[in-house]
């Protein structure tokens, strides 16, 4: 019973207390008046919609702009003369339309600006050459400097005809190469320095034919001398390099004594001065050269004191004896003689003069043919078809001749030369 009691006391103070809540309005004008907003009072409340075309609905409206309509309107100015300032009602922003030409809209118009009538917009296109066309692409937006090619203009970076190194450094190269022995000029077509080489001249590098050897122009010519007294030394001047060609196997002047001669037995032998040279006297001696040659000419110098001589060549031993050629010198030369073991034989009797003095005599041998020459006098030409020697040493052979006398002869300058077949012909 008492439970239903406080059941209905409550219903009834909800029901009391509904019926007191306070009404917020009874009609619009009840509601607080807002700027661009209409109130209106439904169901005891306030409610409000915005009324079109007013400032201050927070809305920038077609109609609305800055400054009048501040609160809806936002300041589309961007403080640039070269843009067309405005507000987009459709898309609520700001539009900036750049003013084309315009000085100050960071392009620099064609046909309209240049860097004179608008430093702000265009660039400084002179690059103080007298010799470019300095002018602004307004498509590459860049300045270009063209080289004027068509007149000889000093600073163009082409060196015309007519420019130097000395007129116009700015554009042609220093062609001096420091070379007296060449001539400096630029080729204008090939656009390069041309050092042409000045002949005859010492120091161009060339050993010019006629003018210029070692002694008068060490710079271009070689020192072809090899120390080499066998050797015959030259330069040739077409392939520009040193010859060297063996013309000896043999030379004795005996400045430096006789350690290239064997003395066989006992006899009287020395060396002794002569009008400041050294040479090799002879008594009743034999002195021979220890090498054998086949092909040669023997050459030398002798001075007839007493006596006579037997000049061998191609000359061995055998156990039979001696095998040799030998030339017969007495009072002439007198002949050309053959040695087998223990036979001789005269190939050629010659009866050719000369007195006390110095004379040469030259033999020749190439294969089986035989020359004698005496101071350049062709004395014998000899082909041997008897089993002729091929090879063989060379030597002297100083005698009496028969007579009761101590022999003496004087020799020096002798020569084993290298002989080829032309050199000895027969017939």
């Amino acid at each position: 019973m008492k439970t239903k009691f406080l059941i209905g006391l409550l219903i009834a103070g909800i029901v009391l207390i509904g019926g007191c809540v306070e009404k917020e309005c009874e009609t619009g004008i009840d509601c607080l008046a807002k700027d661009c907003f209409k109130a209106e009072c439904a169901d005891n409340k306030c409610s409000y919609s915005l009324v079109p075309d007013c400032c201050g609905n927070e809305i920038c409206e077609a109609g609305e702009t800055y400054p009048e309509c501040t609160a809806d309107c936002p300041n589309c100015d961007d403080n640039n003369d070269c843009t067309v300032d405005s507000y987009d009602y459709h898309e609520e922003k700001c539009v900036n339309e750049i003013i084309a030409p315009c000085c100050g809209n960071d392009i620099c118009d064609k046909d309209a600006e240049t860097y004179s009538n608008c430093p702000v917009d265009c660039p400084n296109c002179d690059d103080k050459n007298n010799c470019t066309v300095d002018e602004y692409d307004h498509h590459e937006q860049e300045c270009i400097n063209t080289p004027i090619l068509d007149v000889i203009c000093c600073g163009n970076s082409a060196c015309e005809i007519g420019e130097t190194y000395s007129s116009c450094a700015r554009d042609c190269p220093n062609c001096d190469d420091s070379n007296e022995c060449t001539k400096d000029s630029y080729d204008y077509h090939e656009k390069e320095c041309v050092n042409e080489p000045i002949i005859p001249c010492c120091g161009n590098g060339i050993c010019d034919e006629g003018v210029e050897d070692y002694s008068s122009c060490s710079v271009d010519c070689p020192n072809c001398d090899d120390d080499d007294k066998l050797t015959t030394d030259s330069f040739d001047y077409a392939t520009q390099k040193c010859e060297n060609i063996v013309t000896h196997y043999f030379i004795d002047d005996f400045e430096e004594g006789t350690q290239n001669w064997a003395f066989p037995g006992k006899g009287d032998w020395s060396t002794v001065v002569e009008d400041g040279n050294t040479v090799l006297r002879l008594g009743h001696m034999q002195a021979n050269l220890q090498r054998e040659w086949d092909n040669y000419a023997l050459k030398f110098r002798f001075k007839k004191i007493k006596g006579s001589m037997h000049v061998n060549f191609r000359h061995s031993e055998t156990k039979e004896g001696w095998n040799r050629y030998f030339v017969g010198v007495s009072r002439n030369v007198d002949n050309l003689g053959k040695q087998v073991g223990e036979n001789f034989q005269t190939l050629k009797n010659i009866e050719f003069g000369y007195d006390e003095n110095w004379h040469t005599l030259e033999i020749r041998c190439y294969d089986n043919i035989i020359h004698v020459y005496m101071d350049d006098v062709f004395l014998i030409k000899y082909i041997d078809t008897e089993d002729p020697f091929l090879s063989g040493r060379v030597g002297f052979e100083i005698h009496t001749g028969g007579e009761e006398i101590q022999p003496e002869f004087l020799i020096d300058d002798v020569e084993i030369k290298v002989v080829a077949e032309g050199d000895v012909a027969y017939p």
